[in-house]
């Protein structure tokens, strides 16, 4: 049979069978185009409206913890739960409409505490597009893990208990402050910088609290004085003879305190002890890695120098010296009888040259105070703060119940409160969560 042939203005052949297709094309593509722009529209509608009902929420949560907070009635113990009505955020100014898309919503709120944490469960009405009984369906399936990502979401607490028995270890011995940290610890005290330094708790023990206890510790140093007969006609102290004063009496010496440390070498005097030690200069680097100097880059001996804080230093060095000098008292005439160093005036020897005086090494540090009305004038007494550590642990029995219970059935069977039985030294409470969400 032959094809009949179409022709269009120009002569050209036409396809007739794609030109009785051609509607249908039009409309797949038409519908292919604008589809998707709908769905993407859509999509960014939902998103637009979640999203601010998501703020309306996080205001009506904010508002909520705030009323509670002070109302002094948020709740303290896991698992318990406080409800806040929305009218009375309107009604006490924590929530206006503007915040909340123009209108009063009303409802509730369920603030439920969860470990550190609180829980927000919201059950809001008449709050337009926002309203939680219109906006989502009804509640899912209780499960184990907190559903990331829910807006509304309510936790359901479990309650058990073990019977305990508290124990506590043996004291530490004290620590000085330099041993304990800064930070304030969890329960509530400063402990020592090395925790291993506690006391051991058995393996099967639970760490309820850590208790510490002060004291002080003292330690003395003693003055002693040179003491002599008569008072004669005697110098100021000099380590070269002062005029007028004809003779020196050697047996007052004493010895200067030590110079500075400098990098000039001293005159040499037959009554001058130098001494020199390795300079050197020391520095930290700051957050920056800049380099901050101590004593503004000079050479400084390591004994001046806190090393713990500037604890790097440049290799070049330098020689530092120091120097003291041994001083006498001259005098013209009968000369004095002088004692040895003692605290306490000798026999014949009732005059005490306070210009003497010298101030032995510390004693050890120890928890017992010996200054008296007898020793005040000669013993110097330092204290300081020392602390030691004791663990309160509690030993645990296996679970009492077979399965946790829900707040009301635990209640019934404990015949008390939640709260006032976890107040019982007897017990530990254990408290685990289960969770819903509204479906979307």
């Amino acid at each position: 049979m032959k094809r009949q042939t179409y022709v269009d203005r120009e002569g050209n052949a036409v396809d007739q069978s794609f030109e009785a297709k051609k509607p249908m094309l039009n409309f797949f593509f038409v519908f292919g185009t604008i589809l998707p722009i709908v769905i993407i529209i859509f999509i960014i509608v939902v998103v637009v409206q979640n999203n601010g009902c998501l703020k309306v929420y996080n205001v009506i949560k904010s508002a909520s913890l705030k009323y509670a907070q002070d109302q002094g009635n948020l709740p303290s113990l896991e698992g318990e739960n406080i409800s806040v009505r929305l009218d009375d955020l309107y009604n006490e100014q924590y929530l206006s409409s503007s915040r909340t898309d123009n209108t009063l919503c009303s409802g509730s709120v369920k603030i439920t505490k969860y470990k550190n944490e609180y829980v927000y469960t919201i059950d809001a009405k008449n709050c337009g597009k926002c309203s939680v009984n219109t906006k989502y369906g009804g509640w899912s399936k209780e499960q184990s893990a907190y559903p990331s990502g829910k807006a509304i979401v309510d936790v359901i607490p479990y309650y058990n208990y073990y019977e305990k028995e508290s124990n506590y270890t043996k004291w530490t011995e004290y620590f000085d402050d330099s041993e304990i940290s800064d930070e304030i610890s969890e329960y509530g005290i400063k402990l020592p910088l090395n925790e291993e330094d506690l006391p051991e708790v058995p393996a099967e023990g639970k760490i309820a609290n850590i208790e510490n206890d002060t004291t002080y510790y003292y330690r003395y140093r003693t003055r002693s004085w040179k003491w002599y007969d008569i008072e004669g006609d005697y110098s100021e102290f000099s380590s070269e003879q002062p005029a007028r004063y004809a003779n020196k009496d050697t047996a007052s010496v004493r010895e200067t305190e030590w110079t500075e440390y400098s990098l000039n070498y001293p005159e040499e005097k037959d009554y001058r002890t130098i001494s020199s030690t390795t300079g050197y200069k020391f520095y930290y680097l700051n957050d920056e890695g800049k380099k901050i100097y101590y004593n503004n880059g000079q050479y400084t001996a390591r004994e001046d120098v806190n090393t713990d804080k500037y604890n790097k230093r440049d290799e070049e060095t330098a020689t530092l010296y120091h120097y003291r000098d041994k001083q006498w008292r001259w005098y013209n005439g009968t000369k004095r009888k002088y004692s040895g160093l003692t605290s306490k005036a000798p026999s014949g020897r009732p005059y005490k040259d306070t210009e003497t005086e010298t101030l032995g090494d510390p004693t050890s540090w120890s928890p017992d105070q010996n200054v008296n009305e007898e020793n005040l004038d000669y013993r110097i007494m330092e204290r300081k703060i020392m602390t030691r550590f004791r663990i309160e642990y509690d030993i645990l029995s296996l679970k009492v119940l077979k399965t946790p219970l829900n707040h009301a059935d635990f209640e019934k069977k404990i015949k008390t409160s939640i709260l006032e039985f976890s107040t019982n030294p007897n017990y530990e409470l254990e408290v685990t969560y289960k969770f819903r969400y509204r479906k979307s």
